[in-house]
């Protein structure tokens, strides 16, 4: 048994973090709180030699000398018969996140609302009431009044999603852009000419994004392409109804904009008798666990989803650390080949 006096038994002091890590303590002070002004080398030292003392800070001192809350929300927004958070985005990008807290001693709220009008309402009680540090900001809209809230009231925030050309508050962005002219690339590659998409909620965001993007791709690789945008709870034979009937130049692939969906609609293509990828290949927006566990496998755009909720995390806590706010691209994206693309049918 460790005696109460052995350094072992005890929090450490923040002279003592420095001196192991050989930094100066007002280098661990930044560290500890998010701030920037140390190279990531020093503050990678200086947590490691957190880790290996299990050392946790004081919280109840911490914000008290800091006025910090050591709290983050995040707000999501119901719809009804919708699962608040995709299976192949969400739980990936909050595990991201809650990894990046857990480095700085940092608690996560969820929230849940019924309107962006509820969310905007939010952001200013907690404001008031110093409830939380930062806030970051999920599915941004096209014309998003949350924007213009958090701006007027002053709430840390990051945007998660590219609104660099709309809001100057701090925002991380994919490359979706990049994304889109990769998928349309490979499929007019096999020989693809008529192509369809299946799209989102055009009122958000990233799909409007994604919808111009993807477009764009098609007429520079002259592809025909017919974006539809299909209600979920419509079902994937709703979607088979509507994508095999085309008369004229018949489609060869599809690219979905969602795992699941892409997952229901193969199993609904096959029911109807289209094989996959023989008559039509399918191509799936956010690799998962459920692409390959589908026959056959799904080809998919892949990115580092926890990563990029890692940095989002990363990003809110330098701005509440004093940082100025920043648009970083957040990730990269790759094209996972499997079963479900080849070639176009003669």
């Amino acid at each position: 048994m460790n005696h109460p006096s052995e350094p072992s038994a005890r929090r450490l002091t923040i002279a003592e973090i420095a001196a192991r890590a050989k930094v100066s303590p007002t280098a661990v002070s930044f560290a500890l709180n998010g701030k920037p002004g140390i190279s990531p080398e020093t503050r990678d030292r200086i947590l490691e030699v957190v880790r290996q003392s299990n050392w946790r800070p004081n919280y109840a001192a911490q914000a008290l000398s800091m006025s910090k809350a050591g709290v983050i929300g995040v707000v999501t927004i119901r719809q009804p018969g919708q699962p608040l958070w995709s299976a192949s985005f969400g739980g990936h990008f909050l595990a991201g996140v809650q990894a990046a807290l857990a480095e700085r001693g940092v608690l996560l709220i969820l929230h849940t609302v019924d309107s962006l009008a509820d969310e905007s309402a939010l952001y200013e009680r907690w404001m008031s009431e110093r409830r939380v540090d930062g806030v970051l900001v999920i599915n941004p809209h096209v014309d998003d009044p949350r924007l213009r809230e958090l701006e007027r009231v002053g709430l840390p925030a990051v945007i998660v999603g590219d609104t660099r050309d709309r809001s100057p508050l701090a925002c991380v962005w994919t490359d979706d852009e990049a994304a889109a002219e990769r998928a349309v690339g490979y499929l007019a590659e096999l020989g693809h000419t008529h192509i369809a998409r299946i799209g989102g909620d055009l009122d958000l965001l990233h799909y409007a994004i994604r919808e111009r993007a993807f477009m764009a791709a098609a007429r520079r690789a002259g592809v025909r392409m017919s974006a539809e945008t299909i209600d979920a709870d419509a079902g994937a034979a709703d979607a088979v109804a509507l994508l095999a009937d085309r008369a004229g130049n018949p489609l060869t692939a599809v690219i979905v904009e969602d795992l699941e969906f892409a997952v229901h609609l193969t199993g609904a293509l096959i029911s109807r008798g289209i094989r996959v990828p023989q008559d039509v290949s399918v191509l799936a927006w956010d690799d998962g666990p459920a692409a390959t566990l589908v026959t056959p496998t799904l080809t998919s755009l892949s990115r580092d989803i926890a990563a990029y909720g890692s940095l989002a995390a990363q990003e809110l806590l330098d701005l509440i650390g004093g940082a100025a706010p920043r648009a970083t691209q957040g990730t990269t994206t790759d094209l996972i080949v499997r079963e479900s693309t080849s070639t176009a049918r003669g």
